[in-house]
């Protein structure tokens, strides 16, 4: 219990820090390299209900009704990592140094991924069937730190000098994308439907910002629509959009 409440703590401090930034300091992305994996900027306003619903999942997890396991316990450490990242890439993001993000990014995604797989095991043992609602959140984290990998990752060799010409840069990024789908197609298959919803949001940002490349723009709708044939039936059968 004590370190659930650590993670509620740590949880609330996120949103403070990376939002109270904004009020002091400014902007440290305007100045980033445009890659074309990068979505518009209105998506990155899904962090607010990640913000907000993981400080409602934290809460959540220190209710007595909760089923004691290995798994929670997993899963709180694997919260907690996660939240600390997400302070941590506040003074990174101001230092301007594209890999110390990417390895943030990398922190991140492991994770989220570990607490993927420790709350896959855990909502087996709870008996309140609103659990999975509470334990969304953690998969809209997920789903964009999916895709923020394929951007850090983009910044990263774009600040190491490794810049192609305009038709391979469209290429790469459509590859990468169809690999976004692939982890979105995985994700739904394994409990993680709300993953690929967020994935055809930042596909639809990917459109909005880069849509005049015609091969990004059909792989991104290819992309949505293979991504909504495979999840919607999914959360169809389980009735639900988490686990």
């Amino acid at each position: 219990m004590k370190l659930r409440k650590v993670q509620f703590i740590i949880f609330m401090l996120v949103p403070l820090i990376n939002f109270g930034s904004n009020l002091f300091f400014a902007s440290p992305f305007d100045d980033d390299a445009r890659v074309l994996i990068q979505p518009a900027g209105y998506a990155f306003a899904i962090w607010g209900p990640i913000f907000l619903g993981m400080i409602i999942y934290s809460w959540f997890q220190m209710k007595a009704e909760r089923v004691e396991s290995q798994h929670l316990n997993n899963a709180t450490k694997a919260g907690i990592l996660a939240g600390i990242a997400s302070i941590a890439f506040v003074p990174i993001s101001f230092s301007n140094i594209q890999w110390l993000g990417f390895i943030n990014i990398l922190w991140h995604l492991f994770a989220l991924i570990w607490l993927f797989v420790s709350l896959r095991q855990q909502i087996n043992l709870e008996k309140k069937p609103t659990t999975h609602w509470y334990y969304l959140p953690t998969q809209m984290y997920l789903g964009w730190i999916c895709a923020a990998t394929a951007v850090s990752t983009a910044l990263t060799l774009t600040e190491a000098g490794l810049q192609p010409d305009l038709n391979t840069q469209v290429l790469i990024t459509a590859i990468v994308i169809g690999a976004l789908v692939v982890v979105g197609i995985l994700m739904a298959y394994n409990k993680g439907m709300t993953v690929p919803l967020v994935i055809i949001w930042a596909l639809i940002g990917i459109i909005v910002e880069n849509g005049s490349y015609t091969v990004i723009n059909y792989t991104s709708i290819v992309g949505i629509v293979l991504l909504a044939v495979v999840t919607i039936p999914q959360i169809v059968k389980r009735r639900r959009l988490a686990y």
